[in-house]
């Protein structure tokens, strides 16, 4: 069920981050030059968007080098959906990265920071799951609760509903590893919290 969740999230993320056009190869080479030279002038969304035309094998690899590493230049150039792509690719050993659930937590965690709702939402699944060395219950449950709080701002959309519904129990599980001073702690962090600009 967890797998099934994480796989929607990553599909609805990829529907609602690019359109998928039908395959080009002149255009897309075209394409692929101009967000280079965007990514030299320092556009984090041109790195994010080169990223995805290497993750969908619409440019050759030989050229351009593995989409985790545009990921990562554009995170660092502040594309918060580049932060996400690096996290997932880290997540599930994609795009050129090994999985690395650690190095997923870092990547999510500078998507989150900045408001990134699929980031905040992996990075509380990462921490309910126990995947990354260090794990912190109360941190878990904060980022839940303020993915919660940005999901509630956009009921109808069905990554913010699954969001909301929590089927997987990722609360459940997060809950009773804590005391109940623990739980009222993450409370107020989340409900202090503020994304970084």
């Amino acid at each position: 069920m967890i797998k099934t969740m994480t796989i929607t999230v990553l599909t609805l993320l990829s529907a609602l981050a690019y359109a998928a056009a039908a395959p080009d190869p002149k255009q897309d080479a075209k394409t692929a030059a101009e967000l280079r030279q965007r990514v030299d002038k320092g556009d984090g969304d041109a790195a994010l968007r080169l990223g995805n035309l290497l993750a969908r094998g619409r440019i050759p690899a030989e050229i351009y080098g593995n989409a985790v590493d545009w990921y990562k230049k554009g995170c660092a150039l502040r594309s918060v959906s580049a932060c996400h792509n690096a996290g997932v690719s880290y997540h599930f050993g994609r795009n050129g990265a090994k999985t690395s659930y650690n190095e997923a937590a870092n990547y999510y965690l500078q998507g989150a920071d900045r408001a990134f709702l699929y980031s905040m939402f992996n990075l509380a699944m990462l921490h309910a799951e126990g995947r990354i060395t260090t794990l912190d219950n109360g941190e878990g449950l904060k980022w839940l609760l303020v993915a919660q709080r940005a999901a509630a701002q956009c009921p109808d959309n069905p990554v913010c509903k699954s969001v909301l519904e929590d089927r997987e129990g990722y609360r459940a599980i997060l809950e009773p590893r804590l005391t109940p001073e623990e739980q009222r702690k993450a409370r107020q962090q989340a409900d202090a919290w503020q994304p970084l600009p």
